[in-house]
């Protein structure tokens, strides 16, 4: 979505990537701080206006009053002297005059514009403030509101857990899934009725579900207590039968009998998708105003950037009066006007604008939504935008994300209509955020197909995956590799442009399985189009400025990162040599390279169970980092000891050292075994982050040290 007025994208925080709930008040208090400064300013010039004109009133009156107090010239009718005294003191006279005309002039033209702006100045940034402040109060208060229902919500499932251990949330039979007990016994007893033989019902779960196994199925279901087999027969356990209302619990809780225990287990349980029901509700109600706050802060700094455009004109305007007052009274003062006039040609708005931002921006536009997390499900099941990448492409079985692979396929099928300069137009256009938002809203929490995507525009879709690719929590390069691509381009100019595709290729073969091949299906359509299209430099180099902060970025945003152009000539090259970065060779050395098991030394904190949902992402985060930034080190010597984790809870990663040069290629590395001091063995922990459908294995990355180690 790019942005056509520069405070748009500049006063945002520069913590957005981290931060919990977004922060708008950052970016919005230095803009505001900035326009009270211009306001000042307005008030400088009118104050000095305001008194040169009373100073020119006062020098007037005084010239006025310059009278002769005798007349000796009276006697002398006729003298030379005479005449030459009274040109000398009709100046005065004149001079008078040139200075009241100079006053109302001053007056007019410059005094009465600037107060007149001011006050509407004044007036709508006062207004439009107070509006925006009150709906961010607004939002805070209800984001607190929504922490205290996450509290409450996780706090009766924990409750729940410790006196039922095995309640689930979502009871899964195969891919099928049942909200309750009792819908599980509802569609048992559509066959299951009385006594079964056992082939028979295996034949009806077959039929079923497509590619389970019905073994696999009938095994869980008696697991879960639905069915008792005995002698060959399948039959409901009686327990599980459906009683009473079919909305109340009694099913659901039926095995535990008719006691205090299982009334407080219902209790519990009511509490708990009571609980799960409210901070459902406070999720969305936030999740509504952050984009209507967003929304609203789009229009408000595209309003003030027009403000402070027209009180620099303005002012301008107002210096030109006043120089033209100068010299429309005053002849002599013609090099004077010259000169003020010389320096309000150099006076360009834009350009003043343009340094507001570089000197007062906090950070750019990187939404950052507010996730539904079910303490069961996680937060992929109920919503799309914002879910870490690797939890929707576990969720769709899929490598890339159904919105950017169905996306980009309805966007090529499109482009076989459109003409070149609407191709050109479909990634590099404004499209309003109110648009945007309320397409996303349509999929962001149902399920969508090709054919709902094609009722969009085409436009509107590009951007939908524009919006969706900036709220993912982390960019597709992740925040490891921005240091790394820095040193890459820093050190260009010793490296020859084929070495540099290679390590770009290699570099790459580091990132996460669904971040590698989502990036891949991106920079693929950008290839293609370039290709279809003349002057694709331009393209691709709009392209590149476009999509780099979305694709990557530091964490923390600051001065120097803001101006750095690493990220963009990174994209620029992936875009214009996409079969030398992207080859066979490279996917199967990422596919590789996360299979790979990571070597760890388990430390003490990891035996204690966490109750946080993201302990585990957090832990597989912090590995890899460990691991991808350890090329950054001095000196391979780096005794055992000091490779100590500082992360609470994180596992040490024990580098394989190397003799190979930065970006070299892992197959061909050779490992030294003197350089690694172990007192305890080393152990191999697998990560459980399989595909059902596309069979492969997203691991912890393994030694990736020696993947970057420097050439000593």
């Amino acid at each position: 979505m790019p942005n056509q007025h520069p405070f748009q994208s500049s006063f945002w925080s520069p913590t957005s990537s981290i931060d919990i709930i977004p922060n708008f008040s950052l970016g919005f208090n230095v803009l505001h701080g900035k326009l009270s400064q211009s306001q000042s300013e307005n008030k400088v010039i009118q104050e000095y206006i305001q008194e040169r004109i009373t100073a020119e009133k006062n020098h007037a009156q005084q010239l006025s009053s310059i009278i002769p107090t005798t007349h000796p010239f009276d006697t002398d009718i006729g003298g030379g002297l005479k005449r030459c005294f009274e040109v000398v003191y009709s100046e005065s006279q004149e001079s008078c005059k040139e200075h009241q005309i100079r006053a109302e002039n001053l007056n007019t033209t410059a005094l009465d514009p600037l107060i007149q702006f001011s006050n509407r100045y004044e007036r709508i940034i006062s207004q439009a403030k107070l509006t925006v402040e009150t709906q961010m109060s607004q939002f805070d208060t209800v984001c607190k509101h929504m922490e205290q229902m996450k509290q409450y919500y996780q706090n009766r499932c924990k409750t729940l857990l410790v006196l039922q251990p095995d309640y689930r949330h979502t009871i899964k039979v195969g891919k099928l899934e049942f909200g309750t007990r009792e819908d599980t016994c509802i569609w048992l007893q559509q066959e299951l009725k009385d006594k079964t033989p056992r082939d028979k019902a295996l034949t009806w779960l077959d039929t079923q579900s497509e590619n389970d196994d019905a073994n696999a199925m009938l095994q869980t279901l008696e697991q879960l207590e639905f069915l008792k087999i005995i002698d060959g027969l399948v039959e409901i356990n009686s327990n599980n039968a459906p009683i009473g209302n079919p909305k109340g619990f009694a099913g659901f809780l039926g095995r535990w009998g008719n006691s205090g225990q299982q009334m407080k287990k219902e209790e519990l349980v009511t509490e708990m998708l009571e609980a799960d029901k409210n901070y459902r509700m406070a999720v969305e109600k936030v999740e509504l105003m952050r984009t209507q706050i967003e929304q609203m802060l789009f229009v408000h700094y595209e309003e003030m950037e027009m403000l402070e455009l027209e009180r620099i004109q303005t002012i301008k305007h107002v210096f030109i009066s006043v120089a033209a007052s100068l010299s429309n009274t005053i002849p002599r003062s013609k090099e004077t006007f010259d000169n003020m006039m010389l320096y309000q040609e150099t006076l360009e708005p834009d350009k003043d604008v343009q340094f507001i931002v570089e000197q007062y921006r906090t950070g750019q536009y990187n939404p950052r939504p507010v996730l539904y997390e079910n303490y069961f499900d996680g937060a992929a099941k109920d919503q799309l935008f914002g879910v870490p990448l690797d939890e929707i492409t576990r969720t769709q079985s899929s490598l890339v994300p159904q919105l950017v692979s169905q996306g980009l396929s309805v966007i090529e099928s499109a482009f076989l209509k459109l003409h070149d300069e609407e191709k050109r137009l479909v990634w590099t256009k404004c499209i309003p955020l109110d648009r945007i938002y309320e397409a996303r809203a349509v999929i962001n929490h149902g399920k969508f197909n090709q054919e709902t995507l094609e009722t969009f525009d085409i436009l509107l879709l590009a951007s939908l995956i524009r919006v969706y690719l900036m709220e993912l929590p982390e960019c597709l390069f992740t925040f490891e590799l921005y240091e790394p691509c820095k040193l890459l381009y820093s050190s260009q100019a010793k490296q020859d442009k084929e070495c540099r595709l290679v390590s770009i290729s290699k570099l790459l073969a580091t990132l996460p399985t669904s971040n590698y091949h989502t990036l891949k299906a991106m920079i693929q359509h950008f290839s293609r189009l370039i290709q279809q299209l003349e002057k694709e430099e331009k393209l691709s180099y709009e392209l590149a400025k476009s999509f780099s902060y979305i694709l990557m970025r530091p964490q923390i945003e600051s001065k120097v990162s803001a101006h750095e152009r690493n990220a963009q000539r990174l994209i620029q090259e992936l875009i214009e040599n996409f079969d030398i970065i992207f080859t066979e060779e490279a996917c199967k050395a990422q596919q590789e390279n996360w299979k790979r098991p990571s070597i760890i030394i388990a430390s003490q904190s990891e035996t204690k169970k966490s109750n946080s949902l993201d302990d585990g992402r957090a832990s597989f985060t912090s590995s890899r980092r460990s691991s991808i930034l350890s090329f950054m080190r001095t000196s391979q010597s780096t005794p055992t000891s000091s490779l100590t984790s500082k992360r609470n809870g994180a596992p040490l990663i024990i580098p394989m050292p190397s003799s190979s040069t930065l970006f070299e290629d892992p197959d061909e590395m050779v490992s030294s075994e003197s350089s690694i001091v172990i007192q305890t063995p080393p152990s191999y922990v697998n990560h459980d982050y399989s595909k059902t459908n596309d069979h492969f294995v997203v691991d912890e990355l393994a030694s990736i040290d020696s993947f970057f180690e420097d050439e000593d």
